[in-house]
C-alpha cells in the first residue's frame, strides 16, 4: 500500500475508533446512571428515628479485640443524639459502662442490656452493672434487658434466666424485659409472665425463610399480632428490626441502600401511624462481623464505618452516590488504554483497520468498566487485612490477566499476531518447573500467554473453590460475579480471536474436573437458593461462562492433538 493511502487508512482507523470509545463511554454512563441515578421513596413522618441498637466498633475493633475508646464513645453518643430518641445496649460492663452517663450528658434514652451467657460469673457482673446503672440514672434508662437471645443459643435453662429476672425486677425501678426472636416467645410463656415487657425481633432477611421488601410490613404487623394475641396486656417492643445496605441475596430478600432507605422509612411510618414500639437493627455498620458472616454482617448499620448516614429520612436515595466518580475513572481509563493500544499497534487495512481499531476502543471501554465494578465488590469485602489481601490479590490479578489478554488483542488487531518473546530464558526454567502442563516439552510460550495461563488456573481454582463453599455452606457467602466475571469474558474472548489451542498451564484432567464443577454449580445454586434469587442467577451464569471457556479449551487441546501438535 503506497504510504498516502497507508496514512489515510491508519487515521480513518484512528477517526473510527474515537467515535467508537465516545459511543462506549456513552454507554458507560448509562450503566453507571442506571444503578446510581437518586430514586424516589416515601418520606419518614418522623424527624428523627426512635431508636437503634448501639454497637460502635470500628474498623479494626471488636468485642474480642482491639476496644474502643471513651473518646471514641463520646463521639458516637453525640452522633447517635442528632438522628435518634434512643439507643439500645446489649451489654454495660468494661468499655460500655460509661453509655448512661454519655446518653444524659446530650439527651439521650437507653435501652440497657446485660449480656448473660454460658459464663455465670459474667453473667454475675453483667446483672450487677445493669442494677447500678439503672438505679444510678433512673431518668436515661427507660427500661433494662435480662439477655439477648441466650435461650435461642440455649446456652442457658429458662429457669436460671427467670431467676436473673426476678432478681433485677427487684432491684430497679425501670420495666425489665428479655429479648429473643418473636417465634421463640410462643415457647416460653413463663418468661413473658415474668417480664414486665416482651421485646422481640423480627429479622424478615435473616428469618428461615427470608421474606421480600413489599412483604416485610405485613410480616412485621402479623408478628406483632401474635405475640399481642398470645400475651394480651404485655406491652411489646420490637427489640430488633433491621434490613442490610449490601451483601448477598437470600431468595428475594435483596440488601441494598435503596433498600435500606425504603425499609426504614416504611418501619417509622407504620410505628408512627400504629403507635407500634420499635427499635432499628442497627446504628453502626460493625466491620468486624464479616468474618463470621460475610459482607451483610458488617452492612446493618445505618451509619457507615467512617460515621455517615447512609441515607436521609427525607427526599431521593442514591443506591451508588458514588457513580459519577466511578463514570469519570472507568472512561479515562479506557481513552488511556486504548490511546497505547493504538499507538503501539497501530491497525493495518483500509477495511480491518478501522472495524479492528473499534473493537479496540470498545473492548477498552469494556475491560475497564468491568474491571471498576470489580474493584467495587472489592472494596465492599475489604474488612481487615484479610478482605484487604484478597480484594487486591482479586482486582489486581483479574485486572493483570485482562491487561494482558487486552494486549494479544491489540497485537492481532495491528497484524503482528504473537508478537516477540523476550522473556524466553526466563520462561523456559518456569517450564522445567512445572508439573502441569498442555504442550510437549519443546513447546515455547510468550511470556503473556504464559502468564495469563497461571492466572487463568489461579481464577479457576479460586471459583471452584467458592462453588463448592456455594454448595455446602452458602448463608455467609457471597456471589463474587464482579471478581470473576471479567477474567471468564477475557479468557473466551483470548481463545476465540487468537485462535489458541492449548492452555499453557493445567492439563485436560484438570480442566474436566473445574468444568464439571462449575456446570454443577451453574444448576445446583439457582435452585438451592431458589428460583427467584438474581444473584444465584448472576453467579450461574459466570460459572458457565468459565467452563465455556474451560471447555473450549479442551477441544482446542483435542484439535492440536488430532493434528500432532500435542502428544496424545
Amino acid at each position: 500500500m503506497p504510504p498516502l493511502a497507508r496514512n489515510q487508512s491508519t487515521l480513518a482507523a484512528m477517526a473510527t475508533a474515537l467515535v467508537a470509545l465516545a459511543a462506549a463511554m456513552a454507554l458507560n454512563f448509562a450503566f453507571w446512571w442506571v444503578q446510581g441515578r437518586p430514586q424516589v421513596i416515601p418520606d419518614a413522618l418522623d424527624p428523627r428515628i426512635k431508636s437503634a441498637s448501639f454497637s460502635p466498633y470500628r474498623t479494626g475493633q471488636s468485642p474480642f479485640a482491639q476496644p474502643f475508646t471513651r473518646a471514641q464513645l463520646e463521639q458516637d453518643v453525640a452522633l447517635a443524639a442528632k438522628h435518634f430518641e434512643r439507643i439500645r445496649t446489649y451489654a454495660n460492663g468494661a468499655q460500655f459502662a460509661p453509655v448512661p452517663e454519655l446518653a444524659q450528658k446530650f439527651g439521650l434514652k437507653v435501652i440497657l442490656g446485660a449480656w448473660i451467657g454460658a459464663d455465670l460469673k459474667d453473667n454475675e457482673e453483667e446483672i450487677a452493672g445493669l442494677i447500678k446503672a439503672a438505679n444510678a440514672y433512673p431518668d436515661t434508662v427507660e427500661r433494662v434487658v435480662v439477655g439477648n437471645e441466650v435461650l435461642l443459643r440455649q446456652e442457658i435453662t429458662p429457669e436460671l434466666l427467670l431467676g436473673y429476672i426476678r432478681r433485677v425486677k427487684a432491684a430497679v425501678k425501670q420495666p425489665v424485659t428479655y429479648a429473643d426472636v418473636w417465634a421463640y416467645w410462643l415457647e416460653n410463656p413463663k418468661v413473658a409472665a415474668a417480664v414486665d415487657s416482651i421485646t422481640i425481633h423480627i429479622l424478615p432477611y435473616w428469618e428461615n425463610t427470608p421474606t421480600p421488601l413489599e412483604r416485610v410490613i405485613p410480616h412485621m404487623l402479623d408478628a406483632h399480632a401474635k405475640i399481642a394475641a398470645a400475651y394480651p396486656g404485655k406491652p411489646i417492643l420490637i427489640g430488633e428490626i433491621g434490613w442490610p445496605s449490601a451483601g448477598r441475596v437470600r431468595k428475594d430478600a435483596v440488601p441494598g441502600r435503596v433498600a435500606q432507605a425504603r425499609f426504614v422509612r416504611e418501619i417509622i411510618n407504620t410505628a408512627h401511624e400504629r403507635g407500634i414500639d420499635y427499635n432499628i437493627f442497627e446504628l453502626f455498620d460493625e466491620p468486624w462481623k464479616t468474618q463470621q458472616e460475610g459482607t451483610v454482617g458488617g452492612s446493618w448499620g445505618l451509619v457507615d464505618s467512617d460515621r455517615h448516614m447512609k441515607f436521609p429520612l427525607t427526599g431521593p436515595v442514591s443506591e451508588k452516590p458514588y457513580w459519577r466518580k466511578a463514570f469519570a475513572l472507568s472512561s479515562l481509563a479506557a481513552a488511556l488504554l486504548c490511546g497505547l493500544a493504538l499507538f503501539l499497534r497501530p491497525p493495518r487495512g483500509p477495511f480491518f483497520g478501522t472495524g479492528r481499531a473499534a473493537l479496540v476502543a470498545l473492548a477498552a471501554q469494556g475491560l475497564c468498566t468491568l474491571l471498576a465494578v470489580s474493584a467495587e465488590q472489592s472494596l465492599r469485602l475489604a474488612y481487615g487485612l484479610g478482605g484487604v489481601i484478597s480484594g487486591v490479590l482479586m482486582t489486581g490479578g483479574g485486572a493483570m490477566l485482562c491487561l494482558l489478554v487486552f494486549s494479544e488483542l491489540a497485537d492481532v488487531a495491528g497484524g503482528r499476531g504473537a508478537g516477540p518473546r523476550p522473556l524466553q530464558p526466563v520462561i523456559a526454567r518456569l517450564e522445567a518447573l512445572r508439573s502441569l502442563r498442555f504442550r510437549p516439552s519443546g513447546a515455547e510460550d510468550s511470556w503473556r500467554a504464559l502468564v495469563v495461563g497461571w492466572l487463568d488456573l489461579v481464577f479457576g481454582l479460586a471459583a471452584l473453590a467458592l462453588t463448592v463453599g456455594l454448595i455446602i455452606d452458602p448463608r455467609y457467602r457471597d456471589f463474587r460475579v464482579a471478581q470473576f466475571l471479567p477474567v471468564g469474558l477475557c479468557m473466551l474472548l483470548r481463545l476465540w480471536a487468537t485462535h489458541e489451542p492449548p492452555r499453557p498451564v493445567g492439563t485436560p484432567r484438570e480442566e474436566w474436573l473445574l468444568v464439571g464443577v462449575f456446570v454443577l454449580g451453574a444448576v445446583w445454586i439457582p435452585v438451592q437458593e431458589g428460583l427467584v434469587n438474581q444473584a444465584a442467577w448472576a453467579w450461574s451464569a459466570t460459572l458457565l461462562l468459565l467452563a465455556l471457556s474451560w471447555g473450549l479449551s479442551i477441544h482446542r487441546q483435542g484439535q492440536a492433538r488430532r493434528q500432532g501438535q500435542t502428544p496424545g
